[in-house]
């Protein structure tokens, strides 16, 4: 296990990430790299939404995957919602479903913990088919490709938003 507590601030994104990247490879599971998507998006969660200071963020490693835990002050519970083409927020646990073998909340008496599991992705090339890696898809996971789609799905909405706005 490893956790870590984080100043309420935007930078801290970078830092959570930083950490969950670090104690993957300190593991061994750098191919769970859905892990860091997790923590950036329950980490901005947060930042925006939770009560105090700080956050914390626990990682456990669980075998073929790991647990990304962020623990916060404020006993609001997030929602998996459909963030329309002009919102700017609401695609992250969206993100996090898609990528995660499961999540969800806990309450707990001061706050509480919003987690997800992530795997070990699959390859889509199997060992010993004599295909040249450059012959596979650009994205060797489903998640990596659930993932892809959201993110340029996310970024067309964000540039509709620019060009009704200006």
């Amino acid at each position: 296990m490893a956790t870590e507590t984080f100043a309420r601030v935007r930078a801290s994104v970078a830092d959570a990430r930083e950490f969950v990247t670090e104690a993957l490879e300190r593991w061994g599971l750098e191919d769970v790299a859905e892990a860091e998507l997790v923590v950036s998006e329950l980490a901005s969660n947060a930042i925006l939404h939770a009560r105090r200071e700080a956050f914390r963020v626990t990682l456990r490693h669980l075998g073929d995957g790991v647990k990304v835990e962020v623990f916060d002050f404020s006993r609001d519970m997030p929602a998996l919602v459909s963030a329309g083409v002009d919102d700017v927020h609401g695609r992250g646990l969206v993100l996090v479903n898609a990528v995660s073998r499961a999540w969800g909340t806990d309450r707990l008496p001061w706050g509480k913990r919003v987690w997800a599991e992530v795997e070990r992705g699959e390859t889509c090339v199997p060992c010993g088919t004599g295909r040249q890696p450059d012959e596979g898809p650009m994205w060797a996971t489903r998640n990596s490709q659930v993932l892809y789609v959201a993110v340029v799905l996310a970024l067309l909405g964000t540039l509709a938003c620019g060009v009704m706005s200006g």
